[in-house]
């Protein structure tokens, strides 16, 4: 017997506690395991030396070597949410050339046709 999950039964695993929005290059906290999107989290640290989540303190001196990049959780959010990676190449290429930034950086996501586009 297969039981349908509907994307809000699982709505609260894939977004961002910070932002609400659904997670964008996840990353998480290594001390909890908590997930956010890389640029709500490295933000929320700049003033903050604890997980926004669950309040476990991240090393003040240099809390950002605590956080963990997470292609999986990244995958699967892309996976399960249709057209969220193609939106957000779209973001990041008009946000690049807006800028005058080289689109060869590896921070940026994959600009790809639609024909590279992952099957979701």
């Amino acid at each position: 017997m297969h039981h349908q999950l509907n994307l809000s039964d699982i709505n609260q695993l894939i977004t961002c506690p910070l932002c609400q929005g659904y997670i964008i290059d996840a990353t998480t906290i290594s001390e909890c395991l908590h997930a956010f999107c890389k640029s709500c989290i490295v933000k929320f640290l700049e003033s903050n030396f604890h997980c926004p989540v669950c309040k476990s303190i991240i090393h003040s001196a240099e809390p950002t070597r605590y956080l963990l990049h997470d292609p999986s959780l990244q995958d699967i959010v892309y996976k399960l949410v249709p057209d969220l990676y193609r939106n957000e190449c779209k973001r990041v290429q008009i946000f690049c050339e807006e800028n005058e930034i080289e689109i060869s950086s590896q921070d940026t996501l994959p600009l790809l046709s639609p024909m590279d586009l992952p099957k979701l």
